[in-house]
């Protein structure tokens, strides 16, 4: 049997691609604008550089400018693009440092091309296996030929070492190699492809024709899917998919980066197709792209990072019992349609229509096993306290999706309340602004509220007595960035304990499951949680009669 499916891959603005600017004459007289981004070693970087450049380029003049704010395009910053546009407005050609990581090379990418379109030359230097990501940050906003400068090196400065002196011992020698490229790409002539792009095709329109296996392998080759057998997106799939909303196909809910793909609601429902998902499905994946949308979460800080971030979704509300999501025992096991189908379609859409494809935008080292997405439903009804989604201001009748991005989890012990406050206590993370979602099944709960504790004072105990040695914060990744709120560093030279959670922002607490709890760690560095109210469509009890939440009735052996 032959199917004509509709494409999964998101429309963008940025197709059709610009030139770079000429490149200077010479060098002779020129100010260069050496742009330095948020971490401690950068500026020390530029110094060096400018050191070097001026023993060969002696006519040469440097201004220096320094990005505080990690994960941010700088023309979205309305604090400081001003004095980026006025410091800019004074070069003749920039060069910058600070694609040294998965999602900082993308957005030194986007901040580089955004120079471009300024009518300023600029040259990036970028860590040779960052390079994709810094080359399509920049593609992304439409300049693929943004010139790049190779080398390598540690992204991270040492903990209690002297940033200024590692930075010149590290990577003088460095510095010394990249002079006459770095001379090159500020003035060699544009090549004919720089000087006039290729336009990318549009695959957003496109429809498909094949049997099953056809159409599975051609959505794997163009890398739509991780290979697993997908439903196809037909016309009539999708159409009767959107009936989940009340929103025309053609509504935009969100622009998802890097790609800026729009997340349409046609596009949403194709992709949730793909995953298996029902109709009654499509209010939670449009709430949880605007969640993946909204400025609490920085999502290329999470997709595209080198660290191994994977989504969390947690479902509240009337709609938990309409889709049948299992909020008990096996919790966080994808045993039903919604936890499993949720998850997928959620992360089909960061594939194709925010674009984040692995190894290329995804540079996470070592993976994660949870990439594909974590979907579960808090158990509101044997819960003391009130539900989450009115922790961030819905009403307890509101159905809602909450987003949060952690790297590890752990079991707790929840025997009792001490049981359960010492190993949270004694949770370790590696990140620089760590968060915490912990799952607590109701007799644990219960125990806590009888003991006194709300959710928000379970919260601050952990931040309050979970410490680790000061010299453990990784100052180096927040270096010149401003400080986290309730962020000290230790003097120089003194080692202190430290919180490991230096506020409540990024943590939360929720009931389910059974006999253990668990803690999962991270989603702090990058923004975030994020909660979204779903809205239901007019027909909803109708599409709730026609898809009945079902759960499985398993046979006996």
């Amino acid at each position: 049997m032959d199917y004509t499916v509709l494409s999964p891959w998101a429309k963008s603005d940025y197709l059709s691609k610009k030139a770079i600017q000429p490149r200077l004459e010479t060098l002779e007289g020129k100010t260069i604008g050496l742009y330095a981004s948020f971490k401690e070693y950068h500026p020390f970087f530029m110094q060096e550089l400018e050191r070097q450049l001026n023993r060969k380029f002696p006519d040469l003049r440097f201004s220096h400018y320094t990005y505080i704010t990690d994960t941010c395009e700088i023309d979205k910053d309305p604090e400081h693009y001003p004095e980026f546009r006025e410091w800019l407005s004074g070069v003749d050609a920039a060069v910058g440092v600070g694609a040294d990581m998965g999602s900082c090379a993308l957005f030194m990418g986007y901040i580089f091309a955004h120079i471009e379109s300024l009518g300023v030359p600029a040259v990036l230097l970028s860590k040779q296996q960052y390079e994709s990501s810094a080359r399509n940050g920049a593609s992304s906003r439409s300049y693929p030929g943004l010139r790049m400068v190779t080398y390598d090196g540690p992204g991270f400065v040492p903990n209690g070492v002297d940033c200024g002196e590692w930075t010149i011992t590290t990577y003088r020698d460095v510095i010394a190699e990249m002079l006459d490229r770095i001379a090159d790409g500020l003035t060699r002539p544009l090549s004919p492809e720089e000087a006039d792009p290729e336009t990318v095709k549009d695959h957003s329109a496109l429809t498909f024709t094949g049997t099953l296996d056809q159409i599975n392998n051609i959505f794997y080759r163009h890398g739509w899917t991780n290979g697993s057998p997908v439903v196809p997106p037909t016309r009539e799939a999708v159409d009767e998919m959107m009936r989940g909303t009340d929103l025309p196909p053609e509504h935009l809910v969100a622009e998802l980066p890097p790609m800026l793909g729009k997340a349409t609601v046609e596009k949403i429902a194709i992709n949730g197709v793909m995953a298996g998902c029902l109709p009654t499905h499509m209010p939670l994946l449009i709430a949880a792209v605007e969640a993946m949308a909204d400025d609490v979460i920085k999502l290329e800080g999470w997709t595209c990072s080198n660290s191994c971030w994977y989504p969390v979704m947690v479902i509240n509300g009337p709609i938990r019992d309409a889709l049948g999501i299992n909020t008990g025992r096996n919790i966080l096991s994808p045993y039903t349609r919604p936890a499993a189908c949720i998850a997928r379609a959620v992360t089909y859409m960061i594939m194709n229509i925010s674009g984040c494809r692995s190894g290329i935008e995804d540079m996470s080292g070592p993976g994660s096993d949870g990439r594909f997405g974590v979907c579960i439903a808090e158990n509101e009804e044997d819960s003391p306290w009130a539900p989450l989604q009115t922790d961030y201001g819905y009403s307890a009748e509101d159905s809602s999706i909450t987003i949060f991005w952690p790297s590890e989890h752990t079991q707790l012990p929840t025997v009792s309340v001490s049981a359960a406050l010492d190993r949270m206590c004694t949770l370790w993370h590696g990140g620089f602004d760590v968060g915490a979602m912990f799952v607590i099944p109701p007799e644990s709960a219960e125990l806590f509220s009888k003991a006194g504790f709300s959710k928000q004072d379970i919260l601050e105990y952990v931040a309050e007595y979970n410490h680790r040695p000061s010299d453990e914060i990784p100052r180096a990744a927040i270096g010149n960035n401003h400080p986290r709120n309730g962020l000290i560093f230790p003097a120089p030279g003194l080692k202190h304990h430290a919180r490991l959670f230096w506020n409540t922002e990024h943590m939360f607490v929720l009931v389910g499951g059974s006999d253990w709890g668990t803690a999962y760690l991270g989603g702090g560095d990058h923004g975030g949680p994020c909660c979204k109210k779903a809205l239901l469509p007019e027909c909803w009890n109708d599409l709730v009669e026609e898809y009945p939440g079902l759960m499985p009735e398993y046979i006996d052996y």
